[in-house]
């Protein structure tokens, strides 16, 4: 008989719900539940507020406790309280989803999620993390090490945990995130070129370098904005503020913060084209969502762009001429190119993905 796996779903809420890694344990419950009934009965949810889904109805293991801000305390109680949940579920397996949460477990074999390893890769990015930040990242770090299987969210991540953390190639399991193709909506490109930005303003995002290719673009072009959705800090808009003024392209450029999904969706309707200007990325969600709705995406040329919006996107050196040349050419994306990306990135491909990997570790 199979044992029961426990999956923490706590990233579904709080800061991680809108999007990033909450999106992606909401695609990892949406898959379970194109699973045959007898396949979700393995699988128990830890919630750590008490919410659950219909799919775990009956299968929901509630830990209050755990809703402490993971980089606060939430590490130093993780471990136990969630020992302790998995001992109620008769879990033999417990799923870590939240890398802010590093646990500790005797007796029972771990799955760990890896989304990305940057802030190995950007110094920069550990330098600025307070010391008990650090000690929790250099956890999750050994918690990956010591994982029984990984469940990597692109073939890019795990090429950088076998490279990076010494991970056998053969415990990592690639499950991509569920990203859903919307119903079909009517483009309605703005009159001046406007291009989108969306995500965080964090400096391996270079949103730098899309700030002075918009000035390039509206160099030769005479117009030209640019929009930020996404979340950022007061002295993140400031350094870019400061940055557009003295390209002289501050009127045209926009902050506007967390948007809802309609918002989203009409940001996408009325877009020219996306940037992608990150210089690494576990995987890339906007860029993804963007070529599904048709909007044309000028990225970057990484591994994660290659990998996931390779036949869309128009990939680009890091280079503010580079892009300007490619904005003033957007590439439309062809239907059937969507119809591969829904598929690849689909609940059922999720799901079969998802299960593969779970198998190698339930009994």
């Amino acid at each position: 008989m199979r044992g029961h796996l426990l999956l923490d779903i706590g990233p579904t809420e709080g800061d991680h719900g809108a999007r990033g890694i909450g999106r992606y344990v909401r695609g990892l419950v949406d898959a379970i539940g194109e699973w045959p009934v007898e396949r979700q009965a393995v699988v128990w949810a830890l919630a750590p507020t008490g919410a659950t889904f219909p799919v775990f109805a009956g299968r929901t293991v509630a830990a209050p406790l755990l809703g402490v801000r993971p980089l606060d305390l939430g590490w130093l109680v993780g471990s136990p309280l969630i020992g302790r949940a998995a001992r109620r579920a008769s879990a033999e397996v417990f799923h870590a989803t939240d890398p802010q949460r590093p646990a500790r477990l005797r007796g029972v074999r771990q799955v760990v999620t890896a989304y990305d390893l940057i802030p190995l890769r950007e110094e920069a990015i550990l330098g600025s993390w307070q010391p008990h930040h650090r000690h929790a990242y250099r956890l999750f770090l050994d918690q990956l090490r010591q994982a029984d299987a990984i469940v990597a969210i692109s073939h890019t991540t795990a090429d950088d945990l076998v490279e990076r953390l010494g991970v056998s190639r053969e415990l990592i399991s690639v499950v991509y995130p569920v990203v859903a193709r919307p119903p079909a909506a009517e483009r309605r490109p703005a009159v001046e070129p406007t291009f989108l930005f969306v995500g965080a303003l964090d400096g391996h995002k270079q949103p730098d370098l899309a700030v002075a290719a918009l000035a390039e673009f509206r160099a030769a072009h005479a117009g030209g904005r640019l929009r930020f959705i996404g979340p950022s800090a007061p002295e993140q808009q400031a350094r870019l503020k400061a940055q557009a003024a003295r390209l002289g392209v501050a009127e045209c450029i926009s902050f506007e913060g967390r948007v809802s999904d309609d918002e989203l969706e009409s940001a996408f309707a009325t877009a020219t084209a996306l940037l992608s200007t990150s210089r690494i990325e576990g995987f890339g969600l906007p860029g993804v969502e963007a070529a599904l709705r048709g909007v044309p995406v000028i990225s970057v040329d990484t591994a994660a762009a290659r990998e996931t919006v390779g036949s869309a996107a128009v990939l680009v050196p890091s280079e503010a001429g580079a892009i300007a040349a490619a904005m003033a050419a957007p590439r439309a994306v062809p239907d059937s190119v969507r119809d591969n990306l829904a598929a690849r990135f689909s609940v059922k491909a999720a799901a079969a993905a998802l299960w593969a990997a779970y198998e190698r570790v339930l009994a």
